[in-house]
């Protein structure tokens, strides 16, 4: 079992024409009789030259062949640079308390967290990220729950899963306590647990502050 202490604080910011060559019919030719007063002394022969009608051979434009559709390959995502800056480190295990900024983009990033957002807009809640060298089986997350007169309103233990060997997990500290204004969740101590979690362990424990 390896803790680690954090005593920061942090608010969670819970969006054509017509074709008429083809169809017009030829004009008829007028017929004229004309009676000569005279003999002709000669027959005019006259020949009719066809007209010479111009074949236009088109070849047909052969079809492009269709490109090959390009398949689009999703990049893997980027590892996690290790050990992760910025955090506070102890016999292994690290420990940040998120920015509003970087918890934003790591809620619109995934969507298990959409509930536990859901939640934060009701009571006052917290975050933190962890991560450990070796992994751990489970976390627990001790904080405690400030009002808005800087007095203590009780602490809270938050009992998360399974960490995989340097992956950075966020766990969402969420306390029964009703958000009113200028509530916040401070004095973040995390424990990386190596053992098997007892069975039937609360998830929450809200402890009130005896006044």
């Amino acid at each position: 079992m390896k803790k680690l202490s954090l005593f920061v604080a942090i608010a969670l910011i819970a969006s054509s024409s017509s074709a008429l060559a083809e169809t017009k019919k030829p004009t008829p030719t007028a017929k004229s009789t004309v009676k000569a007063t005279a003999k002709p002394t000669a027959k005019p022969t006259v020949s009719a030259t066809p007209a010479a009608t111009a074949k236009a051979t088109v070849k047909p434009k052969p079809k492009p062949k269709p490109k090959p559709k390009k398949t689009a390959r999703k990049s893997p995502s980027p590892k996690p640079k290790w050990p992760p800056a910025g955090f506070a480190i102890e016999s292994g295990v690290y420990a940040k308390v998120p920015t509003s900024k970087e918890l934003i983009g790591i809620l619109s990033a995934r969507s298990t967290l959409a509930s536990q957002v859901e939640a934060c807009t009701k009571f006052v809640c917290g975050a933190v990220l962890v991560a450990a060298e070796t992994g751990c089986r489970w976390w627990e997350v001790n904080s405690r729950v400030y009002g808005q007169e800087r007095s203590v309103i009780g602490s809270l233990q938050t009992i998360s899963g399974a960490s995989k060997p340097k992956e950075i997990k966020t766990i969402i500290l969420i306390s029964p306590e009703p958000l009113e204004s200028l509530e916040y969740i401070t004095g973040i101590e995390v424990v990386c647990h190596q053992e098997e979690k007892p069975s039937g362990f609360p998830s929450v424990t809200f402890t009130k502050a005896q006044s």
